[in-house]
């Protein structure tokens, strides 16, 4: 897939810096009970890299997310419709 709009609604304008990213991801650490564990971290990212859905290296073409931030959370799936490639966690 090319890196250019092809998910819902993104423009150039939509790319996100690294630094708004970590500063996402930073947030979530403060309740970590709705975190999953670094290990489930990897695992998620790993995944969502190889995806031909991840646009600019950043955002989820299915949902628009940030994957890295998505990924940190217990409650969240892959929103890969009909096939998440990962799912909650309990």
């Amino acid at each position: 897939m090319s890196e250019r709009n092809l998910c819902k609604g993104c423009v150039d304008s939509v790319i996100v810096t690294e630094e708004v990213i970590q500063e996402l991801v930073k947030e979530t650490e403060e309740n970590l009970s709705v975190i999953v564990s670094d290990e489930v971290y990897a695992a998620r990212l790993k995944i969502c890299e190889g995806c031909p859905s991840l646009q600019y290296r950043t955002t989820c073409a299915h949902s628009g997310c940030i994957v890295r931030y998505r990924a940190k959370f217990k409650n969240k799936s892959c929103p890969f419709a009909g096939k998440p490639k990962w799912d909650k966690v309990s």
